[in-house]
């Protein structure tokens, strides 16, 4: 396929047809026709070694003019100079595959003038003085491994793995610019022993230009005074330095390979099956291209991301990641190998940045910062002791860990704790560590053990741990039983109404008194007493669970553990209300106005609470007590019309009143409020007042009731308060 599309392009250049925007600008033919670049090279002199390797890889065809190419050409005395680093005193010596990559690396598509070198636009160069000049900086060469063989653990299978064509960088003097850094210190910081020289111009990796763009028939020659060294990816150079081989081990265990039909047709021979080398869910360090095809594009047509996207590593060596073990993991672990997927992955995601090249000026600044928040900052002398340019991006090898937020703060048992594994995933699944970050906020997270959760019922299922595949990253799942009997994964909106039930944006210090939290889902509460904490379904079952505080200096809040999970009620009270009068009914002390509502067939079977539309609603209801008192005084109607009319006067409807919390003591929750109760074409009122520790209801007549409950109990459709005497709306 990729040897069909460069024939393709060279091609439609030499014909003027091909009119695909942006292509025939980047990679056009150049005007004036100078002889070939072998002719060129050939006829100067002084290129003879250089000639020598490019017909013994076997590109001297397409140097002399098969395809459109870029040939970025050293002199005798810059051969001369590599071979003599590397022993040889010829690049016959050099074996077919080692030449084929060092010559390919030196032959880039398509043709690029100085201009579009410096400069080069994905989406045309028409654009004047574009952002991010210069920040597309890498260029396709013809240089490519041979495919290699590794072993799959997840299958147990052997893998022919595919690697693609090299890119080389360009680095330019707009691409400093643009990143407002020191051209020269930070190019020298990667290439001690070269020289930065691209002040108006730029460097090809290694290598200074000396001549740049000499035109041709079938491209351009840049002279350079270096020999172009092959670039490996961060992952191969990394594995190959023994004090980063921990850093490396971890990053391994998401090790992916997925299948590549286009390449296997193109390039495997018959029957053979080529992978491309991945990690799940994290950036792919081992790939040599920054895209391969996952965002619906072909991999070779997202330019943008191919030339500007690079992968930072700031791997921490050997003996960091041993400190690093023994701070937060070494009470519950006893090597790196037990420790589960997500921590690791939170680890490494403070150590890896997809992006923009990044160079020591910018970690110095402190612009860098990671998917989970933290600022990547370190002293790019005193702190690293390794670090390169990769053919995928760059890499620094630290002496420290760069200790993610997420351990210090709230998350931090359950990155470090095991026995909160389940409550990880859960949060993790549903999108909501990254809300538990950073110091802006305070929280307090009741975090259920995998025991607890693993005897919960939630939405009429007990929860279940499927551990999957343990050498496979995200195989792992949290499930629940179907209507079916089947067990299946819980899903991201269930796993979020759990998660957030179990948290609060406050910092609540001690268990103790009479206090009411809101949860981070609407209208769902957590009750704190002298007893524990109870949510809205243990509340409601007469129950408070202990809660006991976990020990740590938690740099955004407060964990405490607790015995039972905090999950919303899932009940409805119309449905429940019906059933009150029995013995065994979890909201007795409404059985009265639960009579009252059956005479008014306000909860007759499909029809419950129909004047609400489906609403959710205050529920002011008179005790039993109350009721009985009013019924022997007569104030209560008798007839079904009159009794529907009146019951509707202790419903407040959530919506039409813009009410964005149940009320509470101190919440502010007060003033006029519509009911339920049709009054022609209005409806009647009720005033809620809110003392500060204590509620009361008055009626447009002027009556006042005192909310007697301690807490209102509430369900899915509404919360539901007791008043100590009935109310009249006056009509």
């Amino acid at each position: 396929m990729i040897k069909r599309i460069t024939y393709l392009f060279s091609a439609c250049f030499l014909l003027f047809a091909c009119r695909e925007v942006g292509w025939e600008e980047h990679y056009e033919r150049p005007e004036w026709l100078k002889g070939n670049a072998w002719e060129l090279l050939e006829d100067r002199g002084g290129f003879s070694i250089f000639l020598e390797a490019v017909e013994i890889a076997g590109y001297r065809s397409l140097v002399e003019g098969k395809g459109i190419i870029t040939v970025l050409a050293p002199s005798d005395e810059a051969f001369e100079a590599y071979l003599n680093e590397k022993g040889l005193s010829s690049v016959s010596e050099l074996s077919a595959a080692e030449l084929k990559k060092l010559v390919g690396f030196h032959l880039v598509y398509y043709a690029f003038n100085k201009e579009r070198f410096a400069n080069y636009r994905p989406e045309g160069q028409s654009v004047e003085k574009p952002a991010m000049a210069g920040l597309y900086y890498k260029h396709r060469t013809k240089s490519r491994d041979t495919v290699s063989v590794e072993q799959d653990m997840v299958a147990g299978k052997e893998r022919t793995i595919f690697h693609k064509e090299r890119f080389v960088p360009v680095f330019s003097h707009y691409l400093f610019i643009s990143k407002d850094i020191d051209a020269t210190s930070n190019y020298e910081y990667f290439y001690p022993e070269s020289s930065w020289t691209g002040a108006g111009g730029f460097n090809i990796s290694n290598a200074s230009v000396e001549e740049y763009a000499l035109p041709t028939d079938n491209g351009y020659v840049y002279i350079v005074d270096k020999v172009i060294e092959p670039l490996e990816t961060v992952h191969a150079e990394l594995k190959e330095k023994s004090n980063y081989s921990d850093f490396i081990s971890i990053y391994d265990r998401f090790t992916s390979y997925w299948y590549d039909d286009e390449t296997s047709k193109e390039y495997a021979e018959v029957g053979d099956s080529l992978y491309i080398k991945s990690h799940l869910g994290l950036p792919e360090i081992a790939s040599e291209w920054s895209y391969n095809g996952g965002g619906g594009l072909q991999d070779y047509a997202n330019l943008a991301a191919l030339s500007s996207d690079a992968y930072n590593v700031f791997a921490p060596n050997n003996q960091a990641i041993q400190q690093f073990f023994n701070q937060f993991w070494v009470p519950y672990y006893s090597s790196l190998d037990e420790v589960p997927f997500l921590p690791l992955q939170v680890l490494l995601y403070n150590h890896v940045y997809s992006g923009s090249i990044v160079f020591p000026g910018e970690v110095e600044r402190g612009d860098i910062k990671s998917t989970f928040g933290n600022i990547i900052q370190f002293d790019p002398v005193t702190d690293v002791e390794d670090r390169g340019i990769g053919v995928n991006g760059v890499y620094y090898g630290l002496n420290e860990v760069i200790v993610p937020g997420l351990f210090e703060g709230v998350t931090g048992p359950m990155l470090q704790n095991p026995k909160y594994n389940m409550f990880l995933h859960m949060v993790y699944g549903s999108g909501t560590l990254q809300a538990l970050m950073g110091d802006a906020l305070k929280f307090t997270v009741f975090a259920p053990s995998d025991e607890v959760i693993l005897n919960t019922i939630y939405g009429g299922s007990e929860i279940f741990w499927n551990e999957g595949n343990p050498l496979k990253f995200g195989d792992e799942a949290v499930e629940v039983e179907n209507s079916e009997g089947i067990r299946v994964p819980v899903s991201t909106g269930a796993m979020k109404a759990f998660v957030q039930n179990h948290i609060v944006t406050d910092e609540i210090t001690e268990i103790a008194g009479t206090k009411v939290y809101r949860t981070r889902n609407p209208f769902s509460y957590l009750y704190i007493s002298d007893d524990g904490v109870a949510s809205s379904n243990t509340y409601n079952l007469g129950e408070f669970t202990a809660a006991e505080n976990v020990g740590g200096n938690w740099t955004n809040g407060k964990v405490y553990e607790v015995d039972r999970s905090l999950i919303r009620e899932e009940g409805s009270f119309k449905y429940i209300v019906a059933s009150a009068s029995s013995g065994t009914s979890s909201v007795q002390e409404f059985s009265e106005f639960s009579k009252l509502l059956s005479q008014a067939d306000l909860v007759e079977p499909n029809k419950e609470f129909e004047f609400l539309f489906g609403d959710n609603y205050m529920l002011f209801a008179p005790t039993n007590e109350a009721i009985l008192r009013a019924k022997e005084e007569g104030k209560i109607p008798t007839d079904k019309d009159e009794l529907e009319d009146y019951l509707r006067y202790y419903f407040v409807p959530i919506s039409p009143n813009s009410i964005n919390d149940y009320a509470f003591p101190g919440m502010g929750v007060s003033g006029d409020f519509l009911t339920s109760q049709e009054n022609g074409n209005s409806y009647g009122q009720l005033t809620l007042v809110d003392n500060g520790s204590s509620l009361q209801v008055k009626s447009t007549l002027g009556e006042m009731a005192n909310v007697v409950s301690t807490f209102p109990k509430i369900y899915v459709d509404g919360a539901i308060y007791q008043i100590d005497k009935v109310l009249s709306s006056g009509q």
